[in-house]
């Protein structure tokens, strides 16, 4: 029977695929399982799987790779032993030219077969890059181009309220729109700033040809992420429309890394990989 890699080249590196192979022969990525089953879900399951414990057991190991503005590769950063830390001044990734990392800011812990990233609190957090629609909850954080938002869900007694009055008489105004969540814009002076309020069955964010223009932004995509409003449900679902530089949430917790997810932690993207061992085709990190 073929195996994973039958159907064509390693997603990686873009190598042939050998068909008895379960990892890549040139850069030692794990070969995707063929899909099977039912289609998943629009909405991202509330667990997520771990590193396969094959690509372990197969002696890979785990990195770091910054990628840069331009898309490219930069530094290269091994994690050794059962953690790692990153900061701007303790760890064993120390970037000390980023202003917004705090001094320990975050770790990658394995355990078992398990690559975790956890964050150490931090102030501003870890963004985790969407690869799938998300479902938004009260208080999620969101990072789009230079944009930090907040997403809210106004309370039972502010959706309640109706027309004000004022001895008697209807105050003038522009008509009410139920409020069922809302954006709010953050500053990098710690401030909020602007409010937008999610009315429509979709609600578009991004420089040009959008609901919601950043104009001013040049890191956004004309049109960058998508905010679906199922009203029944009362739920919002978070999407990125193929932009260039990506969607993320804020992490409320840890997350177990699956090869080629990415993050941001300060103004340091990073991609994780699972890379073969010195001698079995993996990339030096010099």
């Amino acid at each position: 029977m073929a195996g994973p890699a039958a159907a064509g080249a390693c997603l990686r590196c873009g190598s042939p695929g050998d068909p008895s192979a379960r990892f890549c022969k040139f850069c030692g990525s794990p070969f995707a399982a063929p899909a099977s089953g039912p289609p998943t879900s629009a909405v991202t399951a509330p667990s997520r799987p771990s590193v396969d414990p094959l690509a372990i057991a197969a002696g890979l190991r785990a990195q770091v790779v910054v990628i840069l503005r331009d898309g490219t590769e930069g530094g290269v950063y091994p994690i050794e032993g059962e953690r790692s830390d990153v900061g701007s001044r303790d760890g064993e990734i120390v970037l000390r030219d980023d202003p917004y990392l705090s001094p320990r800011h975050a770790r990658i812990e394995r355990r078992g077969d398990t690559f975790f990233l956890i964050d150490l609190g931090s102030l501003n957090g870890i963004y985790i890059r969407l690869r799938e629609p998300t479902l938004l909850s009260d208080g999620d954080m969101i990072l789009i181009g230079q944009q930090v938002l907040r997403f809210e869900i106004p309370s039972e007694a502010e959706r309640q309220v109706g027309p004000a009055t004022q001895h008697g008489v209807m105050v003038f105004g522009t008509p009410e729109q139920p409020r069922l969540g809302r954006l709010v814009q953050y500053t990098t002076e710690g401030l909020l700033r602007d409010v937008y309020y999610l009315q429509r069955d979709e609600t578009v964010m991004g420089r040009e040809q959008a609901d919601l223009v950043f104009a001013d932004d040049p890191f956004l995509s004309r049109r960058h992420a998508a905010i679906a409003l199922q009203r029944e449900q009362r739920r919002f679902i978070l999407r990125d429309l193929g932009s260039s530089n990506g969607t993320a949430l804020r992490c409320r917790s840890e997350r177990a890394l699956l090869q080629g997810d990415q993050f941001r932690l300060g103004r340091h993207l990073f991609r994780f990989d699972l890379v073969a061992p010195a001698g079995r085709g993996a990339r030096n990190s010099a």
